[in-house]
């Protein structure tokens, strides 16, 4: 007996093999139809959906990340630059009684408002608050607005040490901190010298 759906050979013609009984299996059926048209328009609805909140997330995403990255720069920059400092000494006195100081924008700095800033005088007694939008004024200016330092402008004001019961004598020290309303802090070291040698005007720094 021959097993069902064996391969019989047989040979024709000079010895040519042809098989016989061999079964091949064709399926050349598709679903087709309404119900799979929705289902694949269904698909395509939900890969752009999704692409389309990927798209927008990234877009959110990066647009946070520049304003913090300017934010940090700007908080961490140091905007403000002394560039000198002369005090008023008292006639035949080694205390000198106002300090006047020169100030600019750095290099790549934004505009400060100076109505905003603060400025703290520390001595070995002393440690005060000073409003300087009352004697600040500017020697150089390229805006129209007198409390704004902008870039190029060379601002000035001074500090009445003895309309604010304070002093620098001669070979004391003091620290003075501006503290503009973004940006990181300057702190300056102000010097006396060890004597003023009789002038009314001295310059401490540079």
């Amino acid at each position: 007996m021959t097993p069902p759906n064996s391969i019989k050979i047989k040979y024709i013609n000079g010895g040519v093999m042809k098989a016989k009984g061999t079964n091949i299996l064709r399926n050349e059926h598709a679903d087709v139809g309404i119900g799979t048209l929705i289902i694949f328009i269904a698909m395509v609805l939900v890969a752009a959906v999704a692409a389309a909140v990927l798209i927008q997330t990234s877009g959110i995403l990066q647009q946070k990340a520049t304003t913090v990255g300017k934010e940090a720069t700007s908080d961490i920059s140091s905007n403000l630059k002394i560039i000198s400092i002369v005090a008023t000494v008292g006639s035949n006195s080694e205390n000198a009684t106002a300090l006047a100081f020169a100030m600019e924008v750095s290099a790549g700095g934004n505009p400060i408002d100076i109505s905003k800033t603060q400025v703290k005088y520390i001595d070995d007694t002393h440690a005060n608050f000073i409003d300087i939008s009352s004697t600040y004024s500017e020697e150089r200016t390229l805006d129209s607005d007198p409390l704004i330092l902008s870039p190029g402008d060379l601002g000035k004001f001074t500090i009445d040490l003895q309309g604010n019961s304070m002093n620098l004598s001669a070979r004391k020290s003091a620290t003075l901190q501006i503290i503009p309303e973004k940006g990181t802090m300057v702190i300056k070291d102000i010097v006396a010298p060890s004597t003023f040698g009789g002038n009314t005007r001295y310059q401490l720094f540079p």
